[in-house]
């Protein structure tokens, strides 16, 4: 069995640390520094220079000489 004086004892003893503790932590953020960062991204220049095009395909005439009686057409 527990006693509603132990508990009352227990519950006392947290609560204290809980109030040391929220003492100890005052003032916490000062160590750290939250103050924005200012960055200004520079623009960088890009210059592709002249498009460099396929070479044009040269096509030929080419008729193959019929020979005879041929009725193909190639």
């Amino acid at each position: 069995m527990v006693l509603i004086e132990d508990i009352n004892n227990i519950v006392e003893d947290n609560l204290e640390d809980f109030y040391r503790d929220k003492s100890r932590f005052k003032n916490l953020k000062l160590l750290i520094d939250f103050t924005p960062i200012e960055h200004r991204p520079e623009t960088v220049a890009f210059d592709p220079g002249k498009p460099k095009f396929k070479k044009k395909q040269k096509t030929s005439v080419y008729i193959k000489p019929r020979s005879g009686n041929d009725k193909s057409l190639f």
